[in-house]
């Protein structure tokens, strides 16, 4: 069977609408996994009291994600597709509808600090509820433990924290010359709570070096693939992280 060949002005309306498509705005956001900060490299500081210099690196990480304003066209979201450190979200699944670039930094700015007066406050419940660890509650004081990270923002930081004012108030030796990290938020109470991108999360730390991870149980259905040389490790809350890094 013989078939007509299409007209010429159709052709050239169906390359129009082709080309088009390619470079229309689509409402997409891609993640890249971010960096690894060590948190005892000046982020966390303790005055006015003693402390314990840590013996390992236990990391921050972080995701790098497109801003709210970027609008991707077909190649790029098809780019990121074929790459396995990077993945493509609907936009709406990162950020609320009418998020700006400036709105959204404000909030991750608020959310980091909120994060890390919550882990401070957690970490000092944790030693009050644990006097095996040698310290007496009239050593421990919110206000000798401050913090300051610039290069990233969010309340994923909080059970790393936590565990890093833990590490630096006791002698108890938790990290034991490990290189470990790990994500999480955390309540006053210590429960961890789920973030986003904990895939890129944990491929960022793997290529950092670390050899275990501590992930948050809310997460633990998302995690698709552990690259070799790193272990991770799910945790509900800062109790069990401890005890993960005592084992």
């Amino acid at each position: 069977m013989r078939f007509s060949p299409l007209p010429r002005i159709v052709l050239i309306l169906l390359t129009i609408f082709t080309a088009l498509a390619l470079v229309a705005p689509l409402p997409f956001a891609i993640v890249l996994p971010g960096q690894a900060q060590n948190i005892f490299d000046k982020i966390i500081t303790v005055k006015n009291q003693k402390s314990f210099p840590a013996t390992g690196r236990l990391d921050l990480m972080s995701i790098r994600v497109t801003n709210p304003n970027t609008w991707l066209i077909g190649p790029e979201i098809v780019y990121s597709w074929l790459k396995a450190d990077e993945a493509v979200y609907p936009r709406a699944a990162i950020y609320p509808d009418g998020t700006t670039q400036e709105s959204e930094s404000k909030q991750a700015k608020a959310d980091m600090t909120n994060s890390q007066d919550s882990a401070t406050t957690a970490a000092l419940s944790f030693l009050r509820l644990h006097p095996e660890y040698g310290i007496s509650a009239d050593q421990l004081h919110i206000k000798n433990i401050t913090f300051d990270v610039k290069k990233t923002g969010g309340p994923s930081g909080g059970m790393i924290f936590a565990i890093g004012v833990i590490e630096l108030l006791t002698e108890n030796d938790l990290l034991r010359g490990r290189h470990v990290a790990g994500t999480g938020t955390i309540s006053t109470d210590g429960k961890v709570g789920a973030i986003g991108g904990i895939n890129e999360k944990i491929r960022a730390a793997q290529k950092a070096g670390a050899t275990l991870f501590l992930a948050p149980f809310g997460n633990r259905q998302e995690i698709a693939h552990t690259p070799d040389g790193i272990k991770v490790v799910i945790v509900s809350t800062l109790n069990e992280a401890v005890l993960a890094l005592n084992k």
